[in-house]
């Protein structure tokens, strides 16, 4: 399987162990809830960040709750990381139980 962000990521039988950051996830970190139920974007992005610098080979993105407006918040976090070329270079994993947030998603990353 190729996943690629702006550097491609190859997964096969042989990949041991694939290292998936789970932080840009609203339900299941409160700090990155926090930062986008306020908009605080530019935060939000410092989460991502500090994830792939620790580590992660590939980001988890998840706006499901019932206070946010999951399409737009997808789409605009996604835009967002999309400039950041440090965060960029991982594949994003859109993350979701609404249809709507998904494809959001999708219209708002590269490939």
């Amino acid at each position: 399987m190729l996943l690629s962000g702006l550097e491609p990521m190859i997964v096969s039988p042989y990949t041991n162990f694939v290292n998936i950051g789970e932080r840009c996830n609203v339900a299941g970190s409160r700090r990155f809830c926090r930062l986008i139920k306020n908009e605080q974007y530019e935060q939000a992005i410092d989460v991502a960040r500090e994830q792939v610098q620790s580590g992660a080979q590939l980001l988890d993105v998840n706006m499901d709750d019932g206070l946010l407006d999951g399409p737009y918040a997808m789409s605009k976090f996604l835009r967002l990381i999309a400039t950041e070329p440090d965060i960029a270079k991982v594949p994003v994993c859109i993350d979701s139980s609404d249809f709507s947030v998904i494809i959001a998603g999708l219209e708002a990353i590269q490939g």
